[in-house]
């Protein structure tokens, strides 16, 4: 779908008590240099002032408010706002705390439509962040540094063991609607991994290395805390710890591994299929077989191990 030659965007956003931080993150849509066509947010059951906030806005054909009666979750929530976006729009996911740098949605998009090169595959582009603290102090200005995720390739290959696509910096094609619909209902995994491992086996994915987004990190939001360096001893520790007792190590991404499979296990070349089996093939290991698979997986992949 285009409006004046140019294709539609739809910017879907999932609230839940978002009230300190949310009239920021939508000025700053309202300052996009590529202004989104539709907004779709779903309130998911808020007990703060977000309700009384979204009400400043009234609906219109540009913008579409659904409070949930009853509390959904992030997936589901963003799960129902995806599918009231109409067909053939491009769809942009937003977090109801970030601030998007003006440029976002115009280069997501120059990028997203280099990507298809006129394709109907499912697609999605995603980008590195700039971290902020509550105050839009800059914490880090980046955090696919800060995460190590700029010393390797972003292949099918690493991502199986460790997802480096943030939801909030999606902006994917209509053709990955279905796969949103597809995603199971769990809690075990976030939805941006599971679009990211359509896009890595059988789709198409480009990551833009300039961040888009400022990312806000607070007390309820600990999405990248504990990846920050001063918990590495931590997280070491933590390591230790599981070579002498049960280990979750890598229980995230078997989980999403062993659900892909079931939906998508056709749709995979043989190659990535075995790859998928390996990492299921380790799901009653010990940590220490784990972690050698681990890092022989990324060994071919590295561009600069300890940089």
């Amino acid at each position: 779908m285009s409006t004046n030659g140019q294709p539609c965007i739809a910017v879907v956003m999932a609230t839940c008590n978002g009230a300190a931080f949310l009239e920021a993150q939508l000025n700053s849509l309202q300052q996009q240099s590529r202004q989104p066509d539709l907004i779709i947010i779903c309130d998911d059951a808020s007990d703060d002032h977000t309700p009384q906030l979204l009400e400043k806005y009234t609906p219109s054909s540009k913008l579409i408010i659904k409070r949930n009666p009853q509390r959904l979750g992030v997936n589901e929530n963003f799960r129902q706002a995806v599918a009231l976006v109409p067909d053939g729009f491009y769809i942009a996911f937003c977090d109801q705390d970030d601030i998007w740098l003006p440029e976002k949605l115009e280069r997501s998009l120059q990028c997203l439509l280099s990507l298809e090169a006129g394709s109907n595959v499912p697609a999605l582009v995603y980008s590195d962040l700039i971290l902020i603290d509550n105050n839009d102090q800059i914490l880090s200005d980046s955090v696919h540094r800060q995460r190590g995720q700029h010393r390797y390739q972003h292949i099918w290959d690493t991502f199986l063991y460790g997802n480096m696509v943030s939801g909030c910096t999606i902006l994917m094609n209509t053709a990955m609607k279905q796969v949103m619909a597809d995603l199971p209902k769990t809690d075990q995994y976030i939805y941006d991994a599971w679009l990211a491992m359509a896009a890595f086996g059988f789709g198409r994915i480009a990551c833009m290395p300039q961040p888009l987004i400022q990312y806000r990190q607070h007390p309820s939001n600990l999405t990248f805390a504990n990846h920050h360096s001063r918990n590495r001893i931590q997280r070491w520790l933590s390591h230790l710890r599981q070579l002498t007792g049960p280990s979750d190590f890598l229980r995230e991404e078997i989980c999403l591994a062993r659900d892909f499979s079931r939906q998508y296990a056709g749709e995979l070349t043989a190659e990535k299929w075995r790859g998928l089996n390996r990492l299921l093939g380790l799901e009653n290991s010990s940590y220490l077989q784990k972690k050698l698979h681990f890092e022989k997986s990324f060994y071919p992949y590295w561009l600069n191990r300890f940089s």
